[in-house]
């Protein structure tokens, strides 16, 4: 098996497949080595002084040089660059140790001649073909090299029995008993890496096309053992809940708050779920369950499959409520028609029994005409806003300037004297933005007065300009007691109110101008207060017209 000779920058030679067949390497040796130790321990015990001399001194220092050089080698492996070159530089130790290892205990008629065969083998294991035929060529000229010297008499072997000459035949049989042993495991381990090749190769294509399918998909996956903790989740799901490497082991739960794993016998399996995410985005959620089994069909977990829903969740509330605006909208033409003539008519003969004298009761009783006259006139009037609306005249509009304005002409307001106006942000051209400057007016003007409401004459009401990337943002907060979840998705809904003398289309129509115009708003609350949010197309001076953008406030729009 070929094997790169370097470790790709930025990879870790230890987490490497290749590292980590070095290091199993590794191990064998220090098993030898401590058969070996066995061994010269055994041998030592048994032969008693006799054998304290020079050739058992080297062989333990032998030892001892293999065990110190495979530390070595360990502490070196992970910040090994050139794996191939690192296996070499072990191969040829092992070579060199497993020669000296031989000529110690007897040259070759040494049963450690073996040690050749694990050298060859080591080096089909740490590296590719090229260093298996190479380990075996430089095994098979070490040992004939020695048996050479050892027939000529030239080398004499150390042994712990007296050394006797071999004969031509038994040394030629050794000889080529070993070769054949170094070329029969050359041949194997070569064949086998190639089988291990082309095993790898395809177990590497089948997970890489498994991990493909499974980035491709348009949907969240999660998968999560049968503790409910968190095993794998795929590119979409990250996006989705902004997740992190991190949550790998964290508890389901924690990620999808109220998700039910084993849902009882009955329900649907289908869940929706809203999610606060870690960048503080609500998420909807729409999940599946179905179990985690191995090939065997044991269980081992849940596979969660979510999509998320959000969009197609305000794309529902918007087509729901363009139903009910289409509704008012056939509705106010009639009742106009049919209320406005017999209204004019009532409201016109209390202001003539207004010119005479009447009593206290018949007074109160007027005055209560009068009111619930002005009352429903003014609920006309917003049903006639609301379904025939002056279309934009969209131009520059100062939008921090328009604010201010707003807030000026809203502090004039009397019901406005136990609150604090504020109005900050950006100015200048930055904050330009292209949209009916009179109807942005009564956008703002409708906002303030619905937070004046909800403050009951006393709080802070905060309006704040800022430039985005390709929109004019504009906060409207106040600090009162905020929207209940359940009102929230009903907020711009016309005929919605919380308020006991609302008529329920100053927000609806505070919606339609904003969409007309271009623009989205958005609204959040809680306990501690409520923040409506506008985004609004900025103004571009090649091909756009421009105005002073003069503040219109038109005292028509209620809530």
């Amino acid at each position: 098996m070929e094997v790169s000779d370097s470790t790709p920058a930025g990879a870790t030679p230890a987490l490497s497949e290749h590292a980590r067949r070095i290091s199993y390497f590794m191990l064998v040796r220090l098993v030898i080595l401590a058969g070996l130790t066995a061994l010269a321990s055994l041998v030592t015990y048994t032969r008693g002084d006799d054998v304290l001399a020079g050739h058992m001194t080297l062989l333990w220092s032998v030892v001892g040089v293999g065990f110190a050089l495979t530390i070595v080698f360990a502490r070196q492996l992970p910040r090994a660059r050139d794996l191939g070159r690192f296996a070499g530089v072990q191969t040829a130790t092992d070579l060199l140790l497993s020669a000296v290892a031989v000529y110690l205990s007897g040259g070759v008629d040494s049963g450690l001649a073996t040690l050749y065969l694990i050298s060859v083998l080591g080096a089909a294991i740490m590296g590719g073909p090229r260093l298996t035929w190479a380990a075996a060529a430089a095994a098979t000229a070490l040992y004939a090299t020695s048996a050479m010297l050892e027939a000529s008499g030239l080398l004499v072997p150390l042994a712990i029995d007296p050394y006797v000459p071999l004969s031509p035949r038994v040394l030629g049989f050794n000889v080529l008993r070993t070769v054949g042993g170094i070329v029969g495991v050359t041949v194997l381990s070569s064949y086998l890496n190639r089988q291990l090749t082309s095993s790898v190769s395809a177990l590497g294509t089948l997970r890489l096309l498994n991990e493909n399918i499974v980035r491709s998909i348009s949907s969240g996956l999660l998968t999560v053992d049968m503790h409910g903790h968190v095993l794998y989740f795929n590119p979409m799901a990250r996006r989705i809940l902004d997740l992190e490497d991190a949550d790998i082991g964290r508890s389901l739960d924690s990620l999808l708050p109220g998700c039910i794993l084993e849902a009882p016998a009955g329900v649907d399996a289908r869940q929706e779920l809203v999610v606060l995410t870690r960048e503080n985005r609500h998420v909807r959620v729409g999940l599946s369950l179905a179990p985690l089994t191995d090939a065997s069909e044991n269980r081992l977990g849940h596979v969660v499959n979510f999509q998320d829903l959000t969009r197609l969740h305000e794309l529902s509330q918007q087509v729901r409520r363009n139903d009910s605006l289409a509704a008012v909208g056939g509705l106010a033409a009639s009742v106009a028609h049919e209320i406005r003539n017999p209204l004019a008519a009532i409201s016109g003969s209390a202001e003539l029994l207004g010119t005479a004298e009447l009593t206290g009761e018949d007074k109160k009783l007027l005055g209560i005409i009068r009111r619930e006259s002005g009352r429903l006139s003014a609920l006309i009037t917003d049903l006639l806003s609301f379904t025939r609306p002056r279309p934009p005249q969209r131009r520059r509009a100062q939008v921090a300037k328009t604010a201010l304005e707003a807030v000026e002409a809203f502090r004039t307001d009397p019901s406005s004297q136990g609150i604090t106006l504020e109005s900050k942000g950006d100015e200048g051209p930055k904050t330009d933005a292209y949209v009916d400057p009179a109807q942005l007016a009564q956008v703002l003007w409708n906002l303030l007065r619905n937070a004046g409401q909800a403050l009951e004459g006393e709080g802070t009401i905060l309006i704040e300009t800022t430039a985005e990337p390709g929109a004019v943002r504009i906060d409207v907060v106040d600090d009162g007691p905020g929207i209940g979840p359940e009102h929230l998705d009903r907020v711009f809904d016309p005929f919605f109110t919380t308020k006991d003398t609302g008529t329920g289309f100053g927000l609806a129509i505070v919606h339609r101008m904003v969409e007309e115009n271009g623009g989205t708003i958005e609204c959040e609350s809680s306990p501690d207060g409520t923040r409506f949010t506008l985004r609004l197309p900025p103004y571009v001076p090649q091909n756009q017209p421009d105005d002073s953008g003069i503040l219109e406030l038109s005292d028509s729009v209620r809530t």
